[in-house]
């Protein structure tokens, strides 16, 4: 029995495996076992006491073995999570709550920065094909262009990694599974809480090459028309990854600058891709305000040396025009930015991602999901 009970546990690792690609849980049952490998029940039991006892199944009585996704190499229970960066904006809430989700299934994490980067992804892709992990969670690298990169992720999948995108997909990799959010919905929520406050005259600030930026575009277009309003083009800001480079390396915000010179004087109000180009856009016009304040002390004083009296500047700027934003972030929360803002349920993506990528690795169905949208107003609205 030692011999054979031994040689099982390698057949039922096989099984294991196939049953994960498969989308199968459960074992075989222990008869059904037995019988397909001419061995006892004993053999069996004591086969299924070793792949318990190394946590690769879990015994349920009365119902059976089930697959618990982890390996008895520690090595190979660790889930990969590309992102742009461990240490930037919303990150870090977002692989901690994945972390805390992973760690509570006997799984760990690493964190691989694309920086948003073509190129940053290939070398990671092509650094893990050299020794795949089972599992990828993963940011997709400008998604509103092609990629070079999709033949990697291929080969990944070919090799046995499960592969979860974040946000959006890769369209020639539609097959995997994606945590997704309705722009399209959220986008009208903004437009129609701006509306709701009195604003007619909204811009929008969006990333030309990530496809969340065009569907979030495209939401604020409908949801304007909805309203019966227009937006002139000249009131819609589109930037890239390496504009945001740019600002992180030089502070170079020129793109900004260049979209406040030109849009209509009667705008009132910004929807902005996410709540760090919010706050980015409310420094601006910050600044510009003081310029403007400045101008007009100075220009008061000179009056006043002749008789003459200036109007009083205008301080109304904080209250007539608003922000709203995709994403809420600790700039919002901690009161740096106020915002009306989107925001998902407290810990929901990370931790939904996290159960995702270890249900695909039990071997159950993964589908695509929707982290609904919803609404937060400024603290001082409430």
């Amino acid at each position: 029995m030692a011999i054979k009970y031994k040689w099982l546990v390698e057949q039922l690792r096989e099984i294991i495996s196939d049953s994960i690609q498969k989308g199968i849980n459960k074992l075989p049952t222990e008869q059904e076992l037995a019988v397909r490998y001419r061995v006892s029940r004993q053999t069996v039991r004591a086969a299924l006491a070793v792949l318990e006892d190394e946590r690769e199944i879990r015994r349920i009585k009365g119902s059976g073995a089930y697959i618990t996704g982890l390996s008895s190499l520690e090595d190979r229970n660790i889930v990969g999570i590309l992102i742009p960066d461990e240490q930037q904006y919303e990150y870090p809430a977002l692989i901690n709550d994945i972390r805390v989700a992973l760690t509570a299934e006997g799984f760990s994490c690493k964190v691989y920065p694309t920086h948003n980067h073509v190129d940053q992804e290939r070398q990671i892709l092509q650094f893990l094909l050299k020794s795949p992990l089972r599992a990828l969670i993963v940011e997709p690298v400008k998604s509103a262009l092609p990629s070079p990169n999709t033949e990697l992720y291929q080969r990944l999948i070919q090799r046995g990694t499960s592969i979860l995108f974040l946000g959006c997909a890769y369209p020639q990799l539609s097959q995997i599974p994606v945590i997704y959010e309705d722009n399209l919905y959220g986008a009208g929520l903004l437009v129609q809480s701006l509306v709701e406050k009195g604003h007619s005259s909204i811009a929008g600030i969006f990333q030309m090459d990530d496809q969340r930026g065009l569907e979030r575009y495209q939401g604020f277009l409908d949801a304007m028309q909805n309203q019966g309003l227009t937006v002139p083009d000249r009131n819609i800001c589109w930037y890239t990854t390496q504009e945001l480079d740019d600002f992180r390396q030089s502070q170079d915000i020129s793109f900004l600058k260049k979209f406040l010179e030109r849009i209509t004087p009667d705008c009132t109000a910004f929807i902005c891709e996410d709540d760090f180009i919010a706050w980015l856009l409310w420094e601006e016009l910050s600044l510009g305000q003081e310029k403007k304040i400045a101008t007009h002390a100075s220009l008061s004083s000179s009056l006043q040396s002749t008789g003459f009296t200036a109007a009083s500047a205008d301080h109304s700027f904080e209250t007539t025009i608003a922000l709203a934003a995709f994403n809420t972030s600790y700039l919002t929360t901690s009161g740096l930015l106020r915002a009306t803002t989107l925001t998902h349920q407290t810990h929901q993506p990370g931790t939904l991602a996290a159960q995702m990528s270890i249900n695909k690795l039990k071997g159950l169905p993964v589908s695509s999901q929707e982290v609904p949208w919803q609404l937060s107003l400024p603290k001082s609205h409430n």
